[in-house]
């Protein structure tokens, strides 16, 4: 019975204690959710776990941009439309300095003969939004007297539309004989102000425009020499013999100032039999014709009967002088046994010479 009462008390004593303990705990338990809910919600805010998935989308979003490139194939194809770069002509023309240029002087015939006249055609270009309307007259200057023109043709007045075109000078030249095979001459083309001071028209570079030319004798001139005699060209006055009846020059017949220049002469061996000689070119400036101004390299070479062309050894460079143009002219010459010097003659027994210009 005590027994009995003894576990009794002790159940109920449990059972007391157990309420007591389940109370207080249960009080605390809302003071912490709250606590804990705090926590909780600041973490779906902080955690950029929404950045993520928006970092990924343009990371997978770029690999549709990577075909993104293939337009550019397409931009490609607009690229070819840059054969509008055809306009680039005209965009040439708007880059030059407004004004009235000179960019060519056409002689008539276009290698002039002595006592025979000579006429110019000018062409101009107008790079202005306007007419232009200038007196203006060729002066043709002798290479060797640079400084005072020779003579000049007519003054005329002329209104020059704009864009490029050509007009006849007034009058003609006429140069005679002086017993040289050729005479080497320039010209200028110049504008009369209201006082009739001469200004010389410029190339759209802005250096002075001048043209070089010479006259020769009739024989010297290709076409006439066909016309002349064309029976007696395979047989030459001279008798047979070795002749020089061209001088080419490589790039071209008019070289600029310090460019390479070679020479390929063409020689007529009208013998029955090849010729060995040595040779070279012999180049002189215009202005000093007693005595050449520079050479090739001797060439030893054999000629075989006929026409043949061959490369001189060496070449030939002129530098800057100041002038827009300096003129020349060049001989082949042969030198004997005793170092002597003769220059080649035509078919027709002239010696050859071949004018030429160095230009910027």
């Amino acid at each position: 019975m005590n027994k009995y009462l003894f576990t009794l008390t002790a159940v109920a004593l449990i059972g007391l204690l157990g309420v007591a303990c389940s109370t207080p705990t249960s009080a605390p338990a809302p003071t912490s959710a709250p606590a804990a809910a705090p926590t909780v919600a600041p973490q779906p805010p902080t955690s950029t776990v929404p950045a993520l998935p928006t970092a990924v989308v343009p990371t997978a979003a770029p690999q549709p941009v990577a075909a993104t490139p293939q337009p550019t194939p397409a931009a490609q194809p607009t690229a070819v439309p840059q054969p509008t770069a055809a306009p680039k002509p005209p965009t040439v023309v708007s880059q030059l300095p407004a004004g009235l240029f000179v960019t060519n002087l056409k002689l008539v015939p276009t290698q002039p003969v002595f006592n025979s006249p000579i006429s110019f055609a000018v062409t101009f270009a107008n790079t202005t939004n306007a007419v232009q309307t200038f007196k203006w007259i060729v002066y043709i200057f002798r290479a060797d007297t640079p400084t005072k023109s020779d003579n000049e043709t007519s003054a005329q007045t002329t209104n020059i539309p704009i864009g490029s075109n050509e007009f006849n000078a007034l009058g003609t030249y006429r140069y005679g004989a002086t017993g040289n095979p050729c005479e080497y001459f320039f010209a200028r083309i110049g504008w009369l102000d209201a006082n009739n001071k001469i200004t010389y028209f410029t190339n759209t570079d802005g250096q002075v425009y001048e043209k070089g030319f010479s006259i020769c004798d009739q024989t010297l001139v290709p076409t006439a020499v066909p016309q002349v005699v064309p029976p007696t060209a395979t047989a030459p006055p001279p008798g047979p013999g070795l002749f020089v009846s061209n001088l080419r020059l490589q790039p071209s017949d008019q070289p600029q100032h310090n460019q390479d220049v070679t020479f390929f002469a063409t020689f007529n061996n009208t013998t029955n039999a090849a010729q060995t000689m040595t040779w070279r070119v012999y180049i002189f400036r215009a202005d000093a014709p007693e005595k050449s101004n520079i050479e090739t390299t001797n060439l030893l070479t054999t000629f075989p009967v006929g026409s043949g062309e061959v490369q001189s050894l060496g070449k030939f460079n002129y530098g800057v002088t100041g002038y827009p143009c300096d003129v020349f002219f060049a001989r082949v010459g042969f030198i004997d046994a005793n170092n002597q010097i003769f220059y080649f003659t035509t078919p027709a027994g002239k010696v050859y010479e071949k004018q030429f210009s160095v230009c910027n």
